[in-house]
């Protein structure tokens, strides 16, 4: 049972992109790339089709604030609100981390 636990909570570590809001920097600088990878039509994907943190409804393509994990927008996906704006997460240990501390989070949104 023990075992099953670990891989369990090793599972969701690595579908959320992490943990380590540090860690999520380098794939947040990948992004630019992955931008101009060609789309399944062959043309270049825009950077606009990714909507910016607190801009996102459901529906829309946007960035984790916490791990910087690109995701769709679903009904389901874990929020919080701050500023008026809502914030949506790619898991729910990611809006745990941003209900805490949403200072920390804010920098680049």
């Amino acid at each position: 049972m023990r075992i099953a636990s670990l891989l369990a909570v090793s599972l969701l570590a690595v579908a959320c992109g992490g943990s380590n809001p540090d860690a999520a920097a380098p794939a947040s600088s990948s992004t630019p790339a992955t931008s101009a990878a060609p789309a399944a039509s062959g043309a270049p994907a825009a950077a606009a089709d990714v909507k910016k943190p607190g801009d996102a409804k459901v529906g829309d393509k946007t960035t984790c604030p916490v791990s910087g994990e690109e995701f769709v927008v679903t009904a389901d996906s874990p929020k919080a609100d701050h500023n008026g704006k809502t914030y949506y997460f790619c898991c729910p240990g990611c809006d745990k981390k941003f209900k805490a501390d949403p200072a920390k989070f804010m920098k680049g949104a």
